[in-house]
């Protein structure tokens, strides 16, 4: 009876070797699987030109470029970062024996934008053109963040009626404020502001919003109207940004998601007198 118990803990130990060898073999011969990548493809394709490929991640040195629609193999999966506002992993690929870097949001694997992304965006976003600037739709620093199919608005009122306008005029563009170190205010809301002081701190407020607010078209005894969003666009993630400043809202904006990325659609300069 010992002598048989003894076979069987050693086919045991012999088989439990087998499995681990099979599956040490195994991360070896897919490195892939080994990095944990989202995909089970082994490939990616580049969007952009001229985009740049390192010899190690975020800080390494531009080794070679590389255009839209090229094919690379996938190597490695890296860490993830924030640049520019995206959240994405490093992506270590090979094309035509050149290997090196580069970020997922250049490429066809890059992280779908959803809410949890919003906040680094709006980082960027406020960092390169709202704080100590004026917001101009025709600037390279804003005109980055507008769609080219849907446009950008603004709501103001010159007169006592808010109105749209499908440009950012000069009228009431007031340089905003240079902001250290704002709190930021997801899914907040706050009371006034608007027209009276507001009781809550200073920051960066926005929350989700099932639609963008409608508008009065004057040239139709005021007929409440929406902004015309292209079809394919409409039922895109929307989120409303309030800036609140000494007590008071500065600036109102919209986003919403189209084309896998964040974008500007409107601004809302209309004052308490509207």
């Amino acid at each position: 009876m010992m002598k048989k118990t003894g076979v069987l803990i050693f086919l045991f130990v012999i088989t439990l070797n087998f499995i681990s060898y099979g599956q040490e073999k195994g991360r070896v011969e897919n490195p892939i699987e080994q990095h944990d990548l989202l995909s089970k493809d082994s490939t990616l394709v580049i969007q952009g030109n001229r985009i740049w490929i390192r010899d190690y991640p975020k800080t390494g040195e531009v080794v070679f470029t590389l255009n839209e629609g090229e094919v690379c193999r996938i190597l490695e999966k890296g860490e993830e970062q924030i640049i520019r506002g995206n959240r994405d992993f490093w992506y270590k690929i090979e094309h035509h024996d050149q290997v090196g870097w580069v970020f997922g949001s250049q490429t066809s694997i890059r992280q779908n934008t959803n809410f949890k992304g919003f906040e680094p965006f709006l980082k960027y976003f406020l960092q390169t053109s709202f704080y100590g600037k004026r917001i101009d739709s025709q600037k390279k620093n804003v005109k980055q963040f507008i769609h080219e199919d849907i446009g950008f608005y603004r709501f103001y009122n010159p007169g006592a009626a808010c109105t749209l306008y499908s440009s950012y005029l000069s009228h009431n563009n007031k340089i905003a404020p240079k902001i250290d170190n704002p709190k930021f205010f997801s899914q907040r809301t706050f009371q006034d502001g608007f027209c009276e002081e507001s009781p809550d701190p200073d920051g960066i407020y926005y929350k989700k919003i099932e639609s963008l607010p409608d508008y009065p078209d004057l040239s139709v005894n005021y007929e409440m109207k929406k902004i015309d969003i292209p079809e394919k666009y409409k039922n895109g993630l929307k989120v409303k940004v309030n800036v609140l400043v000494d007590k008071w809202i500065i600036k109102t904006m919209y986003f919403m998601i189209a084309d896998n990325k964040w974008n500007l659609v409107l601004v809302d300069d209309c004052d308490c007198s509207a």
